[in-house]
């Protein structure tokens, strides 16, 4: 019988190893699976924010193409120029341009809204108003997803498991 309980308690060992490397597997695929979930949570978000600074940067080309110009000799062509930098003015926002925001726009959304509904406004300007406005709400709305990505990403951890900071020394 001496043979018999040594490999008894030998198989038991066995199958005491198994479970603990078994839970062993689990943590670390728990962590490994959330860790991914922040590092794509993170590269959401710098892609985000990459695309929404390559559209300012192409539209602050524009206008900056389009203000060193200074004008032109043909009233429609002027037009036009003044059309496209407001548009790209309003795309960028007061907080990028807020010089040029309160030459060319200087109202809040709210009484850009009052000046869509006033009906003794010119039509194609109150069109042009109300697309400004659904401009200002997708970039609103961009920034708003931005942040809610950083807010579900603050930081990546730097290892498996965070590590802990070294007391101080006195």
């Amino acid at each position: 019988m001496h043979q018999e309980e040594i490999a008894l308690w030998v198989q038991v060992g066995a199958v005491v190893v198994a479970v603990g490397a078994s839970v062993v597997a689990l943590v670390v695929s728990a962590l490994d699976r959330r860790n991914a979930r922040r590092i794509a949570a993170e590269d959401r978000r710098t892609a985000l924010l990459q695309g929404k600074l390559m559209f300012e940067l192409e539209a602050l080309l524009r206008l900056s193409q389009n203000l060193r110009r200074g004008g032109h000799t043909d009233t429609d062509v002027s037009k036009d120029m003044g059309a496209e930098a407001g548009a790209l003015i309003g795309a960028l926002g007061a907080g990028r341009l807020p010089r040029n925001w309160d030459k060319r726009v200087a109202q809040t959304p709210d009484e850009l809204r009052q000046f869509v509904e006033d009906e003794a406004q010119e039509d194609w300007l109150r069109r042009a108003v109300e697309a400004q406005l659904a401009l200002m709400a997708v970039s609103d709305e961009l920034r708003a997803l931005i942040h809610a990505e950083a807010v579900a990403a603050p930081e990546r951890p730097r290892g498996l498991l965070r590590r802990r900071k070294a007391p101080a020394q006195c």
